[in-house]
């Protein structure tokens, strides 16, 4: 195909799998500052295999619950769950979310195993991240959930930021930390859910960890993450949803890899930029 049956196809056939995809990225690249900001990357990573835990536990023949909310309810009971657990200092949190990670794993591959054949393959497929087929109902589920969980952040923005970065000291100025951090947990727990049942675990991971890196490392000032996390996340979907046609490759999978090479490109120029100012 040429590019300019590329981009026709994608905007004619696959809009909402475009639009889904740019939103997806959006959410979870800012509520991945506060993950990578409170070095609780793999509270992501758990949380998006425990979303499919939830979703093959809905598929199981004796639940019979709609996928969504088997993945909600999971994802928002082990939120609740690992928001207290985190707080105890004589465990170590990697320990803790290492644990969630493989049990949610293991569960995962266990309920798929007791699944019929039609919904193990569904739930197979959002660990693969193909997003072509996001539907205008699943769409504006996501976009609903994005407005939702958007206003909480910016509403809460000083609250959250303050227990993100100095707990201790939103202790001393009267801020209930353990209610905050719960709030957030659950808050990103229910936004990973519903992005993990549409766009798949492998692209919410990447997006939630991706862009903020790129984002923490660029930025100089801590007001200025959330906007470079943004502006990192709009470019990797669009990019990415022509490699998939181009190349014949996954869509999901193909966003993170363009969220990586932005990543290794600006990382490049950063050092390329030192060196040469060093020189002169």
């Amino acid at each position: 195909m040429h590019a300019t049956e590329i981009i026709t196809t994608i905007f004619d056939l696959f809009p909402f799998a475009l639009g889904g995809s740019i939103i997806a990225a959006i959410l979870c690249s800012h509520i991945g500052v506060y993950v990578v900001s409170k070095r609780i990357v793999f509270f992501g990573a758990a949380l998006t295999q425990i979303a499919v835990a939830g979703i093959a536990f809905a598929h199981l023949p004796f639940v019979g619950l709609n996928p969504a909310i088997g993945s909600a309810l999971f994802t928002t009971l082990a939120a609740i769950l690992l928001s207290q657990i985190l707080r105890n200092p004589r465990i170590p949190r990697d320990a803790v979310l290492g644990v969630s990670f493989v049990v949610a794993i293991a569960l995962r591959i266990l309920m798929i195993q007791k699944s019929p054949a039609a919904e193990a393959s569904e739930i197979e497929t959002l660990s693969k991240g193909d997003i072509l087929f996001v539907t205008s109902e699943q769409f504006l589920l996501l976009a609903g959930a994005f407005i939702v969980v958007m206003a909480i952040f910016i509403f809460f923005r000083k609250e959250f930021l303050f227990v993100s970065y100095d707990p201790e000291t939103a202790q001393t100025q009267g801020f209930n930390s353990r209610w905050w951090e719960l709030f957030f947990f659950v808050t990103a727990g229910i936004a990973i859910s519903v992005a993990t049942r549409i766009v798949g675990d492998v692209f919410v991971l990447g997006f939630l960890t991706i862009p903020p890196v790129a984002a923490i490392a660029a930025a100089k000032r801590v007001r200025h993450i959330f906007g470079i996390a943004l502006l990192l996340s709009l470019l990797p979907p669009i990019i990415g949803m022509y490699g998939a046609f181009a190349l014949d490759l996954p869509a999901g999978p193909t966003m993170v890899a363009a969220a990586f090479l932005l990543l290794v490109l600006g990382w490049g120029g950063r050092r390329l930029r030192s060196a040469f100012a060093s020189e002169n």
